[in-house]
């Protein structure tokens, strides 16, 4: 076997193996998105004002987060825990973190974001509260955002932004909670 070839051999083999061990790579490095259940939401001093169309309102949210990927582990630097109304109409928000989240835990984020005289503008908005008030329920949605890395054994891999979208919650006036808990939808970016 000539020089020239023995080279040529061995740079193949390399880029065999090279190729092989990225593919085995890949293959063994696909993340789960933990998956987001609203636990209850909770609301105290709930009051709109028919007269200045203002809201005010202290919602507790608990956000149960589970880990479904058995390999890596969650980081969590920043969470923020928002209460929309189901208009698309921001009300309150808290910022948490941060937290740790290990192979197949849960994890529980309560947060409390408060609605401190929001102004409700939209007429549309000012009359489905209205209607809202009058039927003894008031429908919200929560959102998170939470940026996070995912780590495996010291590994760390590249920081992603969760963005959770939890929708049609219905808050009950006269208890003041939701009934049930709700899936959400994650998407990972």
């Amino acid at each position: 076997m000539s020089k020239a070839s023995g080279c040529t051999c061995a740079a193949i083999t390399f880029i065999i193996l090279g190729g092989l061990a990225l593919l085995i790579a890949w293959l063994a490095d696909k993340m789960k998105s933990p998956t987001f259940t609203i636990d209850q939401v909770t609301v105290n001093g709930y009051n709109f004002s028919t007269t200045t169309n203002y809201l005010n309102a202290t919602f507790t949210v608990a956000v149960r987060s589970h880990n479904r990927d058995s390999k890596y582990k969650i980081k969590y630097h920043v969470v923020a825990v928002s209460v929309y109304h189901t208009s698309d109409y921001a009300l309150g928000f808290e910022t948490l973190g941060p937290y740790s989240q290990g192979h197949g835990d849960d994890l529980v984020f309560s947060a409390r974001p408060m609605a401190r005289d929001v102004p409700m503008t939209d007429p549309d908005v000012v009359r489905s509260i209205r209607e809202e008030n009058r039927a003894g329920q008031v429908r919200v949605e929560v959102r998170v955002r939470a940026s996070v890395r995912y780590e495996v054994k010291g590994w760390k891999h590249k920081h992603y932004t969760l963005k959770v979208i939890c929708a049609n919650l219905v808050i009950n006036l006269a208890s003041m909670k939701t009934n049930q808990s709700t899936n959400c939808d994650v998407d990972r970016f």
